[in-house]
């Protein structure tokens, strides 16, 4: 049984900001430059829960590239 974990990711084509709950009226978390690589803990209809360094939140699916399209 193998232990390793598959990981999805995704590059933001362009700047996003993180939000601390799906929606745009949630408390902001942190801007993420375009370019950035994001990993993905889950995603919903518009949104995806994501991680990068130290933050975790979730940005809209919008203009995001990778294992979601």
């Amino acid at each position: 049984v193998s232990q390793l974990k598959k990981v999805n990711s995704v590059i933001a084509l362009e700047d996003k900001i993180m939000f601390k709950k799906p929606t745009v009226f949630s408390e902001p978390i942190a801007k993420i430059l375009k370019g950035r690589l994001l990993v993905i803990q889950k995603c919903e209809a518009y949104w995806c829960k994501v991680e990068s360094k130290n933050f975790k939140g979730w940005v809209d699916k919008k203009n995001l590239w990778g294992a979601i399209n």
